[in-house]
């Protein structure tokens, strides 16, 4: 689902830097923050940047480093 707030330009920037710092997804930085605040609850696994296993299933990467049983 999809949500969008209007925030000032200073908040934006401030979210964007913290998931630049973090390695992260401002999606992951705003899901933390809501589940910090006690806003909503939120499993670890959403929170998580889906990005890098979306693009190893895509580019093949991940399936090519697959052994049989599953450990590399």
């Amino acid at each position: 689902m999809q949500l969008a707030a209007m925030v000032p330009q200073s908040v934006k920037r401030a979210v964007r830097r913290r998931a630049e710092e973090e390695g992260t997804t401002v999606r992951s930085v705003l899901l933390r923050a809501l589940k910090h605040a006690g806003i909503a609850e939120v499993e670890e696994t959403e929170i998580a940047d889906r990005r890098i296993a979306a693009g190893a299933e895509r580019s093949g990467v991940w399936k090519a480093n697959r052994s049989p049983t599953g450990t590399r």
